[in-house]
Parts: C-alpha cells; structure tokens; sequence
C-alpha cells in the first residue's frame, strides 16, 4: 500500500464508505436479526461488535496507507 497515490487511496475510502453504509441497511440487518446465540451472544449483537471491529481496522489501515503516501505535488 506504500505505493499508492493519496488520490488512489480516496478512492478506496469511499468504496470501503459505501460497502460500510450497505452493511447497516435492511438486508444485512434482517439476515442476523435471529434468536441464534453464539456462545451465548446474539447473533445481531455480535455482527454489531464485529463489524465495528472492522470498521475500526479499515480506517486504521487507510490512516497508515495516507501516512505513507507520497504527497500529491510530487
């Protein structure tokens, strides 16, 4: 990712936005919004957790891929 122009990686962003607005709408939400438990967890909770886990990594990897990129006058 070091490679990357901060005009390649803002593209990824918004990608990574959208996918991220899609997983908190309507179809997701119903296909985990189940009486299942895992390991005593529901089901929704845990998608919840996880994917805020997730969100979290991907601004943290955008935020290590922007530091690393060159500046956009070069």
């Amino acid at each position: 990712m070091g490679g990357w122009s901060r005009s390649k990686l803002r593209q990824w962003w918004w990608i990574a936005f959208v996918l991220g607005a899609l997983m908190i709408n309507y179809p997701f939400l119903q296909i985990f919004n189940r009486r299942t438990t895992l390991f005593g967890i529901p089901l929704l909770f845990l998608y919840f957790i996880l994917g805020w886990a997730a969100s979290v990594a991907v601004i943290g990897l955008y935020v290590w891929a922007l530091y690393r990129a060159p500046p956009e006058d070069e």
